[in-house]
């Protein structure tokens, strides 16, 4: 098993259509190679973790790093790992929508809003996204 996350940058002009349209993707597509993991839009910057088989995972970054809707695209994490921090989710979404820090979470398989972030993943990637979802 094996986790990456990295961080980049939105292009100007993403959409909501093109975010959602990224999803419905990124699900179909990690259902198929059961692979899991979470997003973060933070007002123009992402922050996502894959988890699953290495080659798979580095398959996925590799395209990623070559989509045009977005730059500077940073790993922060490349790891092998015991066991999945998001088991159940074959992509989440959390988005800071506004200027006053509110946020959106896109429920993806009925997942509630209290599994966020569970108290069972790692508390660095836990602290991780928690940064990274309250910068603005």
């Amino acid at each position: 098993m094996y986790r990456l996350v990295y961080v980049s940058t939105a292009v100007d002009g993403l959409s909501d259509a093109d975010i959602d349209h990224i999803l419905n993707v990124s699900q179909s597509n990690n259902d198929e190679r059961y692979i899991t993991g979470f997003l973060a839009h933070n007002g123009r910057s992402f922050m996502q973790a894959l988890e699953g088989e290495r080659n798979e995972v580095e398959e996925i970054y590799d395209r990623i790093v070559n989509d045009d809707r977005h730059f500077g695209v940073t790993r922060i994490i490349g790891e092998p790992v015991g066991k999945r921090a998001f088991p159940e989710w074959s992509m989440n979404y959390h988005r800071v929508d506004n200027d006053e820090g509110s946020s959106a979470m896109v429920i993806r398989k009925d997942d509630s809003v209290d599994a966020l972030m569970n108290p069972d993943m790692p508390r660095d990637l836990l602290y991780l996204f928690s940064k990274f979802i309250r910068m603005r």
